[in-house]
């Protein structure tokens, strides 16, 4: 196949937010016979969004710009840079802001950035050849493929940059191959994994960032490829199946600066329900009323903290998936049974898929309506082995503004009815010659399908219910999905491996825009060990933003025996402990766009002895979560720069070593940075819905002079807490200040202060004149604090 790479250019115009140009190509690589190719007139623009941002756009086919398509990308917060420099010298362009210059070859094309202190952040790959077969990777430019044996159509554009050295490579959606994607080749194309042993999977993401400080989206919905190093360890090469090839490019340095950018651009996930925190329980499947009842009434007996309890596609008649209609049979009166659960304080969640079969009234009114994918020939696309049916099923066609209505319309009344969550399975089965209704195919819009899905079921319910905040438990995704949350990694073995995977693809997703994540507790496929079950509801009840229990066979802690349900009990008390903590953090994802649960990168960013670490997280930025992942309980345990402190014992340990542990089966090693305040609170049996009564603040010291900040939100009650000592410690200081939109004054605060080299002998409280709300023992901004010393040493303070 010839392909055309781009090799000069020309200035056509200059704007005060970049340039607009015009390339030639040279052809190789491919016969083209006795027939010339266009070798001109391909335009090329650079675009700056701020001073740190810019979009980078190539057409291969210059006759149809104006119908190329882009991801839905929010530029109304984007005014350009401050002030652009744009400089001709020695064939060459320069364009120059505060924070970046980039830098394009005219008389002999390249195209690099760099910070303006020099540092060498992005180049193209011209230099990649091997000693006997020529290039080993394609520059700026596009291939072209023969159609019906001889006229070229473009198949691919794109480009390759150098890969540095020391350069690593992190994100690009849910990855369940190794989290650094240095040495892969990475697919981005929704589809169905089978599992987290595979490169596939659901939510893809065309964006990455590099250790170099960078962050670089490749704009479309079309597929793409990334060869990181792998066909050539020096060259990371970016193919789009599409003839336009766009990228936006990020500058940080920073990992969190450059997520608050890319999120500003493609969306910030709304904010979710407090309850969504709390525990959910599920499996495949609760198979009539009856005995979700008693999986209900069980959880508030053995004193398992519980909110959301989900029916897998049961619910549904076995004939009619997915028509959205109850199978009153097996569930009578379902109104009068979410009103029940909620009585008890659950949540009901129900599952869907977006294909319908043919034995339901719900396929012939789509079919008679056009709202169904259709295939060459015009007919609905069928499809079978979709469910558990013998029947075929019809693909729901969201590229049509009338079928995406319809199927919000189908969720209507079980929103009235009081359901509360509708987890969006599959959506990945597009197939690649379907005909959607906007006439793109499925090879075009496989990926936009996915999101269009997911995006219709939470419009469905935003309008339905304007004054609740709606929720997903959603599967599959691509750029700009974390707008509709939650996402969870479906399907994993019941293996040891499968799990370590599982968290593979979380933190990579995490590291691409998306900030709620969790997992099928215990696997999905099979039936797990005692120990497997354990370790994994340690490790998601802990230190997933949001835990489901879910799988093939019952999930609920009792079927593994007494000390299962003891152990797995703990954790979950222990994770409602931490609601007013992990809840804080929600609410400030839609905000700035960081996940709740961290890799270590993330937090870590200037620590390299975390850039390969995958097996422990940070849950928000105090907490690192360190999961067993084998049978033997074994677990080697990194502590980046500074001071920590074991979340279980109190312990003191010094970051930079590793710890080797060997921890029974009713341990998890969990440990709370120093300089930190964690917010908590006596756990209930469901997630309340007032803001917490009364919260107890860990406070965690370094030693020396110090100071701890914890940005508290729990609704309206939301503002800064302060704790500070002096290097003597000798006085300890609270301060509370309220949000502007928020207050304090509505939540009773104590403090559990470690870190302290000695009793404090005074202990002040500063409102900012503001109400504060404390106890009658401490006089009113400022004044001594009542304090006691425990037998750990630590001293426990009340307001």
């Amino acid at each position: 196949m010839p392909n055309a790479t781009v090799v000069q250019a020309t200035v056509l115009e200059e704007r005060a937010d970049g340039v607009v140009l015009d390339c030639d190509v040279e052809y190789n690589g491919g016969e083209v016979g006795n027939f010339s190719l266009p070798e001109t007139g391909y335009p090329a623009k650079i675009r700056f969004y701020d001073d740190d941002v810019f979009r980078f756009e190539f057409y291969a086919t210059p006759e149809v710009v104006e119908e190329a398509e882009t991801l839905p990308l929010d530029e109304s917060n984007w005014d350009g840079p401050d002030e652009l420099a744009v400089k001709r010298e020695d064939g060459h362009l320069r364009l120059e802001t505060a924070q970046l210059r980039v830098r394009v070859g005219l008389t002999e094309w390249s195209l690099s950035v760099e910070s303006v202190d020099g540092r060498s952040l992005l180049s193209e790959q011209r230099d990649d050849a091997a000693a006997k077969d020529g290039a080993r990777s394609q520059p700026l430019g596009f291939t072209a493929e023969e159609v019906n044996r001889w006229p070229l159509r473009t198949a691919e554009t794109g480009a390759t940059f150098k890969l540095q050295g020391d350069e690593r490579i992190f994100g690009l959606g849910e990855k369940f191959t190794e989290f650094e994607k240095r040495g892969q080749h990475v697919e981005s194309w929704v589809t169905q994994p089978h599992g987290a042993e595979t490169p596939h999977s659901y939510k893809n993401v065309p964006f990455f960032l590099s250790s170099k400080g960078y962050g670089f989206l490749a704009d479309t919905y079309r597929k793409v490829d990334f060869d990181i190093g792998c066909e050539s360890t020096v060259s990371n090469q970016v193919s789009v199946h599409d003839d336009t090839f766009q990228f936006v490019f990020f500058y940080g340095p920073d990992f969190e600066d450059i997520l608050a950018d890319y999120t500003a651009l493609s969306g910030r996930p709304s904010r979710v329900p407090k309850w969504s925190l709390g525990v959910w329980m599920s499996r495949l499947a609760y198979q009539n009323r009856s005995e979700l009842e008693n999986v209900a009434d069980r959880l508030r007996e053995e004193g398992m903290p519980s909110d959301v309890l989900h029916l897998d596609p049961p619910w549904l008649k076995d004939d009619q998936l997915c028509d959205l209609l109850w199978d009153r049979e097996d569930f009578p009166d379902p109104e009068g049974m979410i009103e029940q659960l909620h009585d008890q304080g659950f949540k009901l969640s129900l599952w869907e898929n977006p294909y319908v079969s043919t034995l339901t009234e719900a396929f012939d009114e789509a079919r008679e309506n056009d709202y169904l994918v259709r295939d060459a020939g015009g007919k609905p696309y069928m499809l079978s082995r979709l469910n558990w049916s013998p029947s075929r099923s019809g693909i729901v066609d969201f590229s049509n503004p009338d079928a995406v209505e319809w199927w919000k319309d189908r969720h209507e009344h079980l929103l009235e009815m009081g359901v509360d969550v509708f987890k969006t399975d599959f959506g990945e089965y597009l197939p690649e010659d379907a005909i959607c209704h906007d006439m793109t195919s499925g090879r075009v819009s496989r990926n936009r399908q996915a999101h269009r899905y997911t995006q219709a079921v939470y419009e469905a319910m935003a309008e339905a219910r304007p004054d609740r905040r709606p929720l997903l438990w959603a599967r599959p995704g691509w750029a700009g999905g974390q707008q509709y949350p939650v996402h969870w990694g479906g399907d994993p073995n019941t293996t040891f491996e499968a799990m370590a995977a599982s968290l593979r693809g979380g933190l990579s997703l995490l590291l691409s825009g998306y900030a709620f994540w969790g997992a099928d507790i215990g696997g999905f496929h099979g039936e797990p060990s005692t120990e497997l079950y354990v370790r994994w509801a340690q490790f998601g009840l802990l230190g997933n933003s949001h835990a489901r229990f879910h799988g093939t066979t019952p999930r609920e802690p009792w079927a593994f025996g007494d000390r299962a349900l003891d152990i797995v009990r703990d954790y979950a008390r222990e994770r409602y402990r931490l609601l007013p903590y992990l809840f804080s953090y929600a609410e400030r994802a839609p905000e700035t766009g960081l996940p709740v649960m961290r890799p270590l990168v993330l937090e870590f960013q200037d620590d390299r002895g975390v850039h390969g670490i995958v097996d422990q997280f940070m849950i928000g930025e105090n907490l690192l979560i360190a999961p067993v992942l084998t049978e033997d309980g074994h677990v080697d345990v990194y502590l980046p720069r500074g001071t920590w402190f074991d979340y279980w014992t109190g312990e003191r340990y010094e970051g930079g070593q590793t710890l080797s542990l060997d921890v029974d089966l009713d341990e998890m090693p969990v440990f709370r940075q120093a300089g930190t305040i964690t917010p908590t609170t006596e756990p209930t049996e469901s997630v309340p819905e007032e803001p917490f009564d009364a919260v107890e603040l860990r406070v965690a010291l370094e030693r020396g002079a110090t100071d701890a900040t914890f940005e508290y939100a729990d609704g309206d009650v939301a503002g800064t807490i302060r704790a500070s000592a002096d290097e003597a410690h000798e006085t300890l200081a609270f301060e509370f200040e309220p949000a502007s939109d928020g207050s304090l004054s509505k939540t009773r605060f104590s403090a559990t202060v470690e870190g302290l080299q000695r009793t404090p002998e005074t202990v002040t409280v500063e409102s900012d004149g503001r109400d504060v709300h404390v106890l009658d023992s401490v006089e009113r901004n400022p004044g001594p604090g009542e304090w006691t010393e425990t037998d750990d040493g630590t001293i426990a303070v009340e307001f």
